[in-house]
This record gives C-alpha cells, structure tokens and sequence, in this order.
C-alpha cells in the first residue's frame, strides 16, 4: 500500500498536528455536501447525514478492535469534540471519588480536584505509577483514570496489572497516542483518544463506553455525538484516518522505534550535559523526551525552527500558565532546557538523521546566548 501521509520536512511534532492524507480530506468534503442536516431528522436530508454518523462509527468499532484485540460494538462507541470532553462526559457519567497517577493530563487532574475523597499516586523516575500505591488508592475508589502511556515521555502504564489487581475497579483509559501505534492493554471500562493523534481532523474525539459499564449517559447521547450538534464530517475523517492507520501499523511502528532509538543514542553522543527521559524499553515507539542542562527549552525550540526543524518543550502544555511540566516534576526530573519529540506519520529517517547533525549546534548557540 502506498503511503498517504506526507509530513512537512523537518516536522518532529507530530503532537501539534500534521496535514490530513488527501483520502481523509477527500472523504470529509463528500460528508460536508451530504451530511450537512440534523442526524435525528426523519426526512431524507437528516437520514443520510444519520447513515454517515452511523457509518463512521462503525468503521471506529471495527477498527479500534483491531488495536485492542476485543469485539467492540458500533453501540460502545461515542464522539465529542476533544478528548478533555470525552473525560468530562466519562466521569459525569460515573460519580464518585477517583483514583489516578500524577502524570495524568492537566485537565484530568483538574476533573479530580472537584471530586471529594479523590487520591493522586506518584510515579518512579521514568514517569510510572506505583502499582502498590495505585492498588491501595483504588480501594477507596469509585474509578480509576490511567493513560495507556504518558504522551511527554513515552513511558507506559502497567493498567494490565492494576485491572488484575483490582478486578471490580472501573478504568478510563486515555489512549492518547497510543492507538495504531502499540497494542492497547487489555482491563479498562472507558477510552479516550482524539482523532489527531491518527492524522485525522481536529474537534473530534472518541469516547469507547464498555457495554457492561454501569454509566449513566448525558441526555441527547443519541446517534453517537456528546454535547453539540454532530460534526458529520470530522466523524467520518476520523474513521477513514484510523483505517489508513491500522492498515499500516505494524510497519509504521517498527520505523518509528528504529528512528527515535537512533535519536536516543545520537543525542546522548553529540551533546554534553544531556538527560534523555523516559523509560527505553517500555514505551511508545514514536516519542522523546530529553533535557539539556544551560539552556531554556523554548529558546532551544525557537533556535532549532530556524534551522528548519519543528519540535515542541515538554512544559507547553502549561507554559501559558508560567509553571513548569507537571509530568517532570512528578518524575523529580529537571524541568528546564526540555525538547519533546513526536514523530508525525510518515516521518522519514532522513528527518531524523538531519535533526541530529544539527542538535549540537542550536544547543552551542543557545548557550553561547546566556
């Protein structure tokens, strides 16, 4: 099969985004000039755009059980528009305290500080949890929230393990980056992921409710799409992307480990003073993390962008609120001088190769500058 992404030369934020294949773009104009009425409606307008809905989530089901090894039904899949969405409507939908690690997503976290009785566990110093710690929160727990790997370093969670230890404990698992990219562990109760992470539109999101999940659904969950009207077209580009993905993503998974550990070992060879973060072995194959002593992350990041290459700090997801990563802080890693590389599908190894030739570089001029 001939391969549909096409990522701009020298972008190694895959996270930020990357341009639709043109078989997803091509497949969401069709969406828009049929799928533009209201899904619930009886008349022949509102039925096409319901077969559209339909069609798309059924495409997820069948795809995303392919990435999880289980059956998963078109009734167990939902839409919103971001996966902070997906988490909110999971978690309205299941009250109680919650138990989760200390790495989770900002916005997670924040979904658990309103909830009384709510427990945070620690990670080691690769960004994991403490299993022992998480099987004891968990005894308190009404649910237990756990990403399938920690999308700043790469490093995955041992969820198979807590669902083993804690067979009655309800999981929302964020799959954030994970799926087509390793196989998904096996134990959880609800899934988040959004639709970027596969190349597919942005404003869509899925959350994967299991059928014998005790949750209470919002009103007007019907045809599949939480909170607003349906975006027809952002449906279906989600689920063309993710069958381009899955029909590839073995071969794609394997390059993308082979390219970041030649980033991992070029790194550590070319510069002084450089901490690469992480676990090496158990994580997600397109991610990299690692810190430079001496030097500011953003100015590194804007230094390497004149030089043709698009990365991202691991703190921008909290920049705008002048406070470090909380991922590495957990990690009791150094919080500064932070690059986080995420392969966009498609990525060359020849991207790579150039990045390192001039790493060393952009890291001399940025500390020439201080």
């Amino acid at each position: 099969m001939a391969r549909i992404w096409h990522p701009p030369a020298g972008l190694l934020d895959g996270m930020g985004g990357q341009p639709l294949p043109s078989v997803v773009a091509t497949a969401m104009a069709a969406a828009a000039a049929q799928g533009w009425a209201d899904p619930r409606r009886l008349h022949h307008a509102g039925r096409q755009a319901g077969a559209l809905l339909d069609a798309a989530r059924s495409s997820i089901a069948n795809n995303l059980s392919m990435a999880a090894g289980m059956a998963i039904t078109t009734e167990e899949i939902y839409f919103t528009s971001g996966v902070a969405a997906a988490q909110a409507f999971a978690l309205d939908g299941y009250p109680g305290p919650l138990a989760l690690g200390s790495v989770e997503t900002t916005a997670l976290l924040d979904l658990g500080e309103v909830r009384p009785a709510t427990q945070i566990v620690g990670v080691d110093a690769y960004g994991r949890i403490d299993a022992e710690a998480f099987h004891q929160a968990a005894a308190t727990a009404a649910i237990a929230a756990l990403q399938v790997a920690n999308t700043e370093v790469g490093t995955c969670q041992p969820i198979e393990l807590v669902a083993a230890t804690n067979p009655e404990l309800p999981i929302l698992m964020d799959a954030s980056q994970a799926i087509g990219r390793i196989p998904l562990p096996q134990g959880w109760s609800m899934l988040t992921a959004g639709a970027r992470d596969w190349a597919g539109p942005a404003g869509v999101a899925i959350l994967v409710v299991r059928h014998d999940v005790r949750w209470l659904p919002p009103i007007n969950a019907d045809r599949g799409w939480l909170g607003g009207f349906p975006d027809i077209a952002g449906a279906v580009g989600a689920a063309t992307a993710l069958e381009a993905l899955m029909n590839e993503q073995v071969p794609l998974a394997q390059q993308a480990h082979a390219d970041i550990e030649l980033l991992r070992a070029g790194i550590v060879s070319g510069l002084t003073d450089v901490e690469v973060l992480g676990d090496p072995v158990w994580r997600l194959p397109h991610i990299l993390n690692f810190s430079v002593l001496y030097v500011s992350g953003e100015a590194l990041v804007t230094e390497l962008d004149k030089r043709g290459f698009a990365v991202a700090s691991g703190s921008a997801c909290v920049a705008d609120h002048a406070r470090p990563s909380h991922v590495l802080a957990a990690m009791g890693a150094y919080t500064g001088g932070n690059i986080r590389i995420s392969l966009p599908l498609g990525c060359a190894t020849e991207t790579v190769e150039n990045f390192l030739k001039v790493l060393p570089s952009a890291v001399a001029a940025v500390r020439a500058d201080i």
